[in-house]
């Protein structure tokens, strides 16, 4: 970490950095930071490095710490103290002290910890735990508490029903249909032939309580199969939603709602492909791309809405009452909405091959259908279709609560995003991204596009505004940036090991 170019540029503590004070010892502050910063996303604490303000403005300062070395004993001797903090989530590389101006500052990086191990607390009291909001450790609440406890057992959906009854709290229709698609799947005659009781034990929808050896319902099995009125009564926050709201009525084109008696039994199941088909219809007019690539781009984003759907379904807490599983298509873009943290991190869902979902009855009635391609291969998906197409990246933003994706299918200056942008200003953007350009001269853009001065000089004006450019340097060393997420960053090298470990493999 170049603390002197951070320090330059930082005008707040934000949700990532937090500066400390610290001289002869270990701030008693520190561990509310800690907390938070494990709890959340992680983030790095400066020792040593003190706030002024000077005229109403903030501004950061190295100070040093006197003696970094008793420092960090003392440290690492809280950190194996289970009176002081539940868990040790630091490596030796994880603390590192600098020489900055001839005075030392210590930096801790604190990794977020998976949702098993979370919530990290201090004092030996589970309540004592933080997360990070902005600059601010927030101490959890009662709610919050709950939420974390919770996330830690990802069966929330196998509990068994034992005054639940098929025949009462069951859409039967919605079973024989997904016995018609399985058998379509796999042809096994049996399929057919099962009562609905012995189907559901088959797919996994109905468990064997070991304790009176009868089978029940499982929570999953009512999510997916049950009656809205029976799904209420275990769940009384259950709600689904879909809007189309392209164009420009200020409302919807069409909404889907499992409270509009216009749909009956709208269950997970019944949601789902009625929910396809809507999203199939969305993208039946075709692309802004050459010809040949038309119907092939059409059928793949067809997939990747149908994962970004059985994600949703699968990952959701079924037991919160802040949010609702929603859909909202616009022109520009479609959103993915759950109750519910997502329980691997954003880059482990680009990645893939992790699957953590919340319910393992859900998942497993989706697999059967072939519904999800593979386990954890939903963020790959999504992903690899914004590269292809040179499409936005998806934005994931998740908290205690819920999870939030939006699936782009336009570019990052399309007309539709951005109209204001002249047409240089676009032709810039898409050398530097279509060449994999992070940095750019004037010299070599001026001369590649030819683009003359004027043009030029209003064209990055335009981009820096929005943020698409930033420009660094001064006179002949001044450079254009192109503005990247962490998350396309991340994307882009999970991108070229795995095309290295394909190398290696046909080698």
């Amino acid at each position: 970490m170049d603390i002197k170019k951070l320090l330059k540029n930082l005008k707040n503590e934000n949700k990532e950095i937090e500066c400390k004070r610290c001289k002869n010892s270990l701030p008693k502050d520190i561990w509310p930071t800690y907390s938070s910063f494990a709890n959340t996303d992680g983030g790095f604490i400066l020792l040593g490095v003190s706030e002024f303000i000077n005229n109403g403005k903030k501004s950061f300062e190295v100070t040093g710490v006197d003696n970094p070395g008793k420092v960090c004993d003392e440290l690492w001797t809280c950190l194996e103290n289970p009176n002081k903090v539940s868990k040790n989530v630091l490596r030796n590389e994880d603390v590192e002290i600098q020489k900055i101006e001839n005075k030392n500052v210590i930096i801790i990086k604190i990794m977020a910890v998976s949702y098993k191990e979370k919530p990290i607390y201090i004092n030996d009291v589970i309540n004592n735990a933080y997360i990070r909001l902005n600059s601010a450790d927030i101490k959890i609440n009662k709610e919050q508490l709950t939420l974390f406890l919770r996330n830690q057992n990802t069966s929330q959906d196998e509990n068994l029903l034992k005054n639940y009854m098929i025949e009462r709290d069951i859409d039967l229709s919605s079973v024989e249909k997904y016995k018609q698609c399985l058998y379509d799947r796999l042809h096994d005659e049996k399929i057919l032939s099962m009562n609905v009781e012995d189907f559901l034990i088959y797919i996994g929808a109905s468990h064997l309580d070991y304790d009176d050896n009868k089978y029940y319902l499982t929570d999953g099995g009512l999510l997916f199969f049950g009656k809205i009125n029976s799904i209420i009564s275990r769940f009384p926050h259950f709600h689904l939603d879909y809007f189309d709201k392209r164009g420009d009525n200020p409302r919807w084109i069409d909404r889907v709602a499992s409270d509009d008696l216009s749909f009956q039994n709208l269950n997970l199941m019944n949601y789902f492909f009625l929910i396809m088909e809507k999203l199939r219809a969305t993208i039946e007019e075709p692309f802004e791309l050459e010809d040949n690539l038309i119907r092939k781009s059409s059928e793949k984003l067809l997939i990747t809405l149908r994962e970004a759907v059985i994600n949703m379904i699968i990952h959701a807490d079924y037991y919160i009452n802040t949010t609702s599983i929603f859909i909202k298509v616009y022109d520009t873009y479609y959103e993915f909405n759950n109750p519910g943290m997502m329980l691997v991190s954003k880059k482990e869902f680009i990645r893939g091959g992790k699957s953590c979902p919340r319910n393992i009855v859900l998942t497993t009635l989706a697999r059967r259908l072939g519904l999800s391609e593979r386990a954890g291969a939903g963020g790959p998906e999504i992903f690899d279709f914004a590269i292809k197409n040179k499409f936005k990246i998806p934005q994931i933003e998740t908290d205690l609560k819920q999870t939030n994706i939006k699936i782009w299918k336009i570019d990052e200056v399309s007309t539709a995003m951005h109209p204001e942008l002249r047409k240089e200003a676009k032709k810039i953007f898409e050398y530097m991204r279509d060449n994999d350009k992070i940095s750019c001269s004037a010299k070599e853009i001026k001369t590649n596009l030819s683009i003359g001065k004027y043009a030029f000089d209003k064209s990055m004006h335009e981009l820096i505004s929005l943020k698409l450019i930033k420009k660094e340097g001064k006179g002949r060393s001044t450079v254009y940036i192109r503005t990247i997420s962490s998350l396309e960053i991340y994307m882009k090298l999970q991108k070229l090991v795995d095309e290295i470990q394909c190398d290696i493999i046909k080698r």
